[in-house]
């Protein structure tokens, strides 16, 4: 049976093609979930609160135990997908911190962990150089 000379060889580079950008999509996808994880953990990788005054900025959160800080996790949600999160079952009073209420400003130490990757671009960077890894190869 005659056939395009060539096309299992075509087909078989475009399936190869195929699956390392979804390797260098989840590579990216976690690259930057780490690097707002990082962020969101050294936004409250704060002084024991004893030593705050009212008056400082809002970060880092004060970290008496850890506890806090231990409870901002990252989790693989789907195919290129992850969340960073604060485990409310390690630390049941991180919505307060990162919401705030009536008797404390909002602390959104996950939300500015986000907003700051987004600002400063480096998810850019990151995808970068992960699809220039991937070029090299």
């Amino acid at each position: 049976m005659g056939g395009i000379y060539g096309i299992d060889e075509v087909l078989r580079d475009l399936d190869m093609i195929d699956e390392e950008i979804d390797e260098a999509v989840d590579e990216i996808a976690k690259e930057v979930a780490v690097e707002i994880l990082d962020l969101a953990v050294n936004n409250v990788n704060g002084p024991d609160t004893k030593y705050l005054q009212y008056s400082e900025p809002p970060y880092p959160v004060g970290t008496p135990t850890g506890t806090l800080k231990r409870s901002v996790k990252l989790k693989k949600v789907g195919k290129n997908k992850y969340k960073v999160f604060a485990d409310m079952q390690v630390a049941r009073y991180a919505w307060w911190i990162h919401e705030g209420n009536k008797f404390m400003e909002a602390r959104p130490f996950l939300d500015d962990a986000v907003k700051n990757v987004m600002d400063t671009r480096k998810y850019i960077e990151i995808g970068n150089k992960i699809i220039e890894n991937i070029l090299n190869r």
